[in-house]
């Protein structure tokens, strides 16, 4: 990615002078811009700005940038800065700008406005004065008002080298200057030079000098302060585009919006780089390469205690205490204070309140490099040792004893091991690697083998709920084989791992087979699990919990598109829990679950009680208990977004991505991110539908979900064409051909309904027709029948077969209709709308393309309010009203842009310059009677005398519906909006 900064040095892990065009410079404008209008202002005297920010933020980088705009603007440059830590002499920051300063007032600047280059040793009569003054001072021979007179040599050689122009210094690193220039710089913000000169002070946060400071604080109107802040989430995206969403949110958080820690971890791969709560040593080659260029130089050239207490710290933890790093250092308390102190006042460390912390992770990280792998040991069994004679809890030892234990070392083991237990519900991910380590602690013998089963079970948990299912899998097949106590608990979460996966028949094997062991029946479904399926071993070890066992069959069922099984199953257990207060958590699991198998199988009246009472369970568990029932969170959403119930969908998918993000269940996390994709792309939120499916993508991918990556892909397609165009959606859509079929009946029908509407918006009714079901299919989910019926009928309308298209129309609008589902019925009014013109039926097309609109808008889709509008527009061109076809493609692109659906609202301007094409602007009130047709002086007349729509419809022998459409029609070309308005106007019938 381009990074933030321009090269970088190794000493502050800065952008250096040298080439930086190529980079980017994002975040700094309103910086840049504050000190740039202090050049332009042409004050009669010297000013002055100070810039600081954290180590890393951008400081040299926005010097740099001034350079260059000064440079454009006929002003000349003087640039200067400390030298490399340890390496410093007398007037070292201000030697550059002294020599270019001599030169630039003795020969001019060059026609570019810089002044002509320079270095050190030319024109250095001033710099010699000054470096004799400077020894003199310290042997003691020369008098302050001697220096005072070079210091104003300076300041006049300064002004000379502004001229009638403008001059800009730029001093970097001023926190770390010497003393020599810190003296003469207070002098000339004291007696500044009398020229439209302005010095730029780039220093560290609460670092710049004292004596700076106070000078600086006294001039008020000649002093600008800037601070730069960390980069937004926004400007990170700016600076980070080639990564996938989720990987620039990651980057933004683990580099606290630094520009230099950005362009560190952005050197890496996808993965994070280092495991939060463990040793901070870098997993990541590339970026461990970054931080030995860009930090740890820094770090190495520290005096040898603090390089020693850096270690220790890093050692120590996230958050530690002088005397804990003393006994981890092994340094007298002495020492390891003043080392610290140091430590601080460099902003290596940072207090925050009793405790110490490093700035950054990736300073820590660094730290933790400059020890070998011998002393980091030592160094990790000391801190071990001292945090257990303090009485500290295991999850604080643990760390530690993970990086000193020795096998066969029981008492680690033991630590480790609850450790492990004691945040295998808060944090996973470092319950896995504390169970790996008490493994290997752990000796191997049979007085130990039912604990290593029961650690080899935690671990597999673990290892599940962190989403790493093949490795989870593996333990658990090892596991059930043993026929150990824990074989049923591991039998249970294999058939959950193998669900996971997308293997639904080896999990409904698994657990038919569990259950014709509890009845004592022969285990051996090898027509449900398929070919290659495994049942489990026959043991007689006992059997599982019925209530685990069916919750798992019914979710798998459901999946697999075994409804009735489903429910039976699903009935069953809420049957035993319902009203056990311990099993809350089931009983809700239940209660979702049927409700969903309610809603595909179009018993809506049945599934509306029972949605409400599963809404109720469900909010009725706290975060805690719902930790352990994440899985129904998906499928009560899913639920909820079939019944467009969309608030209820979004708050139960919000608040369980924030419940699996806090106890880090990855696991359900990308399910729960592809149906927030739905919900968002069905609202209008065609932005935040990319951005949740991409993430869903991402993280089943990465958790081995590839049954779920392909589902997750499919169902992007609709928002991608919406807001990309056919080129891109076209281009996803050939990928999703080649890969397998999905293997869950469920989700293969609604990636159907996906593929074929962007089939047909892309004109391939071939293959359109190719993925959906049989529109004759009585037994479709209801999720996905009147969707399904409804774009084949369109794929028939398309393909010039007005009859059938006709009798698919009628049929999705009663399944519609039949589960109240008004966005729906908006999508099959505007089919049938187009089915209406396509028979030359204009009146009745525009009346169901307005209730189109009014479905839409009742069941809150603005995408599909939109497209409706836009048909309208069409149609009302069609039949010469060309002022009512502008105002709804007005409306539709408005629609279409706050949605963030770019390609079509880009859609909609091209409709409107076509229509809008050769059609003189007519007034946007009709002037009167004269414009109307005859049936609609009729229609109006029939208005006058009160009669209503209904009536109106029967006396003609018209629809309802265009009766609305004339009226609507009527009320546009009169220019009234009421029927009180028309009444009064054609209170006697027209002639």
């Amino acid at each position: 990615m381009p990074a933030y900064g321009g090269e970088t040095t190794a000493a502050e892990g800065r952008p250096s002078a040298g080439p930086h065009e190529a980079r980017r410079f994002v975040g700094r404008a309103a910086q840049l811009a504050m000190v740039t209008g202090m050049l332009a202002s042409e004050r009669p005297h010297a000013s002055f700005a100070v810039v600081e920010g954290d180590p890393g933020i951008g400081k040299s980088r926005l010097l740099a940038e001034l350079a260059d705009w000064a440079s454009g603007h006929g002003t000349a440059v003087l640039t200067g800065r400390t030298a490399e830590q340890g390496v410093s002499h007398p007037f070292e920051l201000l030697l550059d700008v002294l020599a270019g300063a001599e030169d630039a007032s003795s020969s001019g600047a060059d026609g570019g406005g810089r002044p002509a280059p320079v270095g050190r040793a030319s024109g250095g009569m001033l710099l010699e004065r000054l470096a004799s003054a400077e020894h003199a001072a310290l042997t003691g021979g020369v008098l302050g008002v001697e220096r005072h007179r070079l210091y104003r040599a300076v300041r006049d050689s300064l002004t000379a080298a502004a001229g009638r122009r403008r001059l800009l210094v730029l001093l970097d690193d001023v926190h770390a200057a010497d003393e020599a220039s810190l003296e003469l710089l207070d002098y000339l913000v004291r007696h500044p030079p009398k020229a439209n000169v302005v010095v730029v002070l780039a220093a560290r946060t609460g670092r710049l000098p004292t004596r700076l400071r106070g000078s600086l604080s006294r001039l008020r109107d000649d002093v600008a302060r800037v601070m730069l802040a960390p980069l937004s989430a926004a400007e990170v995206d700016e600076l980070t585009t080639a990564e996938s969403p989720n990987r620039r949110r990651w980057l933004y958080e683990a580099s606290c919006g630094n520009p230099l820690y950005l362009e560190i971890l952005s050197a890496g791969e996808s993965r994070p780089v280092w495991e939060l709560g463990r040793s901070p040593a870098i997993v990541d080659d590339r970026v461990a390469v970054a931080i030995d260029d860009m930090i740890r130089a820094e770090l190495r050239a520290l005096p040898s205690d603090q390089r020693l207490v850096a270690a220790a710290a890093a050692v120590a933890g996230d958050n530690f205490d002088p005397a804990y790093v003393a006994h981890v250092a092994d340094l007298p308390p002495a020492r390891t204070d003043a080392a610290t102190d140091a430590l601080v006042a460099r902003d290596v460390l940072r207090s925050a309140g009793a405790q110490l912390v490093f700035r950054h992770p990736l300073v820590r990280a660094a730290a933790y490099g400059l020890a070998g792998p011998a002393w980091r040991l030592a160094a990790h069994g000391r801190a071990a040792a001292y945090l257990a004679g303090l009485g500290e809890p295991p999850s604080r030892q643990a760390p530690h004893l993970e990086q000193a234990f020795r096998p066969g070392d029981v008492a680690a083991a033991k630590v480790l091991a609850a450790a492990a237990e004691q945040v295998l519900d808060t944090a996973p991910s470092a319950s896995t690697h504390w169970l790996y380590a008490a493994l290997r602690a752990l000796p191997d013998r049979p007085d130990t083998l039912d604990r290593r089963h029961q650690l080899w079970l935690l671990l597999a948990r673990a290892l599940t709920v962190c989403g790493r299912l093949a490795e989870s899998k593996e333990i658990l097949h090892r596991l059930v084989a043993v026929a150990s106590r824990h074989r049923c608990p591991a039998l249970e979460l294999l058939a959950a791992n193998e669900r996971l996966l997308g293997r639904l028949p080896e999990a409904r094997a698994i657990l038919l087979g569990e259950l014709a062991r509890a009845n004592g029946e022969s285990v051996g479904h090898e027509d449900a699990a398929g070919p290659g399926a495994q049942a489990g071993p026959d043991t007689t070890a006992g059997t599982c919990d019925d209530v685990a066992v069916r919750l798992e069959l019914a979710a798998t069922e459901i999946l697999d598109g075994g409804l009735a099984d489903a429910e039976v199953h699903a009935t069953a257990v809420l049957e035993r829990c319902g009203r056990d207060p311990a099993r809350r958590g089931a009983a809700a699991a239940a209660s979702t679950l049927l409700t969903l198998v309610r809603v595909q199988a179009g018993r809506h009246a049945a599934a509306g009680a029972q949605l409400a009472h599963a809404q109720w369970a469900v909010d009725g568990l706290d975060d805690a208990e719902l930790r352990g029932m994440l899985d129904l969170v998906s499928p009560l959403a899913w639920t909820e977004l079939m019944a467009e119930r969309y608030d209820d969908a979004m708050r139960h998918l919000d608040r369980g991505v924030r419940v699996a993000r806090r106890f880090g269940r990855n696991h359900v996390v990308p399910e729960m991110y592809l149906v927030r994709s739905v919900v968002h792309g069905r609202v209008g939120r065609v932005t935040e539908a990319l951005r949740d499916a991409e993430d869903a993508e991402e993280i089943a991918m990465a958790v081995g979900g590839r049954e779920l990556h392909r589902f997750a892909t499919t169902m992007r397609l609709r928002p991608l064409l919406w807001h990309s165009g056919p080129a891109r959606a076209a281009a996803v859509l050939t990928g999703i051909r080649r890969a397998p079929s999905l293997r869950s009946s469920w989700w293969r029908a609604s990636a159907s309904a996906a593929i074929a509407e962007v089939a047909l918006d892309l004109g391939d009714l071939q293959l359109c027709r190719s993925v959906l079901p049989d529109a004759g299919n009585a037994e479709l989910p209801a999720s996905v029948g009147p969707a399904a019926v409804r774009l084949r009928a369109r794929a028939e309308l398309m393909s010039g077969n007005l009859s059938a298209s006709r009798d698919l129309v009628d049929r999705a609008r009663e399944l519609a209709h039949a589960g109240g589902l008004h966005g729906e019925m908006s999508a099959t009014a505007l089919v049938e709308a187009e089915l209406l013109a396509a028979g030359d039926r204009l009146d009745d097309a525009i009346g169901a393309g307005v209730s189109a609109v009014s479905g839409a808008q009742t069941a809150g889709l603005p995408v599909r309010e939109g497209q409706a509008r836009v048909l309208l527009a069409e149609l009302y061109h069609r039949g010469s009203e060309p002022a009512a076809g502008r105002e709804h493609l007005g409306i539709a692109k408005a629609l279409f842009q706050r949605s963030g659906a770019d390609w079509l609202a880009g859609q909609a301007t091209n409709a409107q310059r076509r229509l809008g094409a050769g059609q003189p602007r007519r007034r946007a009130c009709g002037p009167g009677v004269a414009t109307l047709s005859g049936r609609e002086r009729e229609i109006a007349q029939m208005v006058a005398q009160g009669l209503t729509n209904q009536a109106i419809a029967d006396r003609l022998f018209l629809s309802r519906r265009t009766v609305e459409a004339h009226i609507a029609r009527i009320f546009a070309k009169v220019g009234v909006s009421s029927r009180v308005a028309l009444a009064r106007l054609y209170g006697t019938p027209p002639s």
